[in-house]
């Protein structure tokens, strides 16, 4: 499935009537389209949270899920709300063509779970400098390949080469999941204590694998951690090992962040403000991107689950903190930028 990306906005400080038209927008185009996706950045590091947006944002992806309630939401499955969003991130649903970049520019995603996993399987038990060696040394072969490729197709095209983009991105493949890896690493399962720990650890290897490999590193260049599009996800959400709270604290060493997972179509617009508020205050704090993408699954409740299909995959309906947090996202205006901003 080629989805495109770019109807997008940047909202970060503040937005103009012509951003508020375009999110106002985002429903009727997802649900009138099958491949369009879209991105909304509500906040970063050097601006703060922009809270008004959010707060639109928690009832665009309500309305998004209604008008898309006879595919079972699936609208929600192309629209992301990130903090931090880079210019040349090249995976979708959260990809545009940023204003920093050329006319035409060669991004390209390094995925390859199955083949760190695969790697990992031959050192079991050793020591973590051994494990901590394996990952590096498959990231560069990954990269490697990647940064080959991407050349010859900027050749090809006759056009720029920009980034590779070094994160592990899990399909729903059988072997090909960051799950797998984790469970390799030592854990039962994703969500077991010691899971933030051992994602931080691979994630690490990962990039300084990777950077050995091409000067040109950017996009998101993280561990992805969707739960539809990832089976060892899924078991680990069905074993009653992860929790979304769990998957919010793995988010803060790792990209991007609280990604496909379908909740409760009864959700409240500012229960789904509150997640993209802490989602987004991760990724301001920690000077990273951080990024949602809820689906909340009209007329399906917890203990069921959703077939969305292909890359998309499948996922459980996650329960979700039922206490409110109406008056604190209703305030208007914007959370400030934090301390460490100030580096002018």
């Amino acid at each position: 499935m080629n989805f495109i990306g770019g109807y997008s906005a940047i909202v970060s400080k503040g937005h103009t009537k012509a951003d508020e038209l375009l999110m106002n927008s985002i429903p009727e185009a997802l649900a009138e389209t099958n491949f369009i996706c879209s991105s909304v950045n509500v906040g970063s590091t050097k601006t703060g949270i922009n809270m008004d947006a959010v707060r639109l944002m928690g009832k665009v992806i309500k309305e998004t899920a209604a008008r898309t309630a006879d595919r079972d939401s699936i609208g929600c499955a192309k629209l992301v709300v990130l903090c931090n969003a880079p210019d040349d991130n090249p995976f979708m649903a959260g990809a545009f063509h940023g204003v920093s970049e050329p006319d035409t520019v060669i991004n390209v995603g390094v995925s390859g779970p199955g083949v760190v996993k695969y790697a990992l399987e031959s050192v079991r038990g050793e020591s973590f400098k051994v494990l901590c060696d394996t990952i590096k040394k498959t990231a560069f072969k990954i990269t490697r390949v990647g940064q080959l490729v991407a050349q010859e197709a900027a050749k090809r095209l006759d056009t720029e080469f920009g980034i590779i983009d070094l994160s592990l991105a899990p399909t729903p493949a059988i072997g090909d999941s960051v799950a797998d890896i984790l469970k390799e690493i030592g854990l039962e399962h994703p969500g077991a204590p010691g899971t933030t720990a051992a994602l931080a650890l691979l994630n690490d290897q990962v990039k300084k694998g990777g950077v050995m490999a091409s000067s040109y590193v950017g996009g998101l260049s993280g561990a992805f951690i969707p739960v539809s599009e990832d089976q060892g996800m899924i078991d680990a959400v069905e074993a009653g090992a992860l929790t979304i709270e769990k998957l919010e604290a793995m988010t803060c060493v790792c990209s991007v962040g609280l990604d496909m997972i379908a909740v409760p179509g009864d959700i409240s617009e500012e229960t789904i403000a509150g997640i993209i508020a802490d989602e987004s205050a991760i990724g301001m704090i920690n000077q990273k991107t951080t990024a949602v993408r809820l689906i909340p699954v009209v007329g399906k409740g917890v203990g069921e689950s959703v077939e969305f299909g292909g890359l998309l995959g499948h996922a459980p309906i996650m329960p979700v903190n039922g206490f409110k947090c109406d008056d604190f996202v209703n305030r208007t205006g914007r959370i400030p930028a934090p301390i460490h901003s100030f580096k002018n």
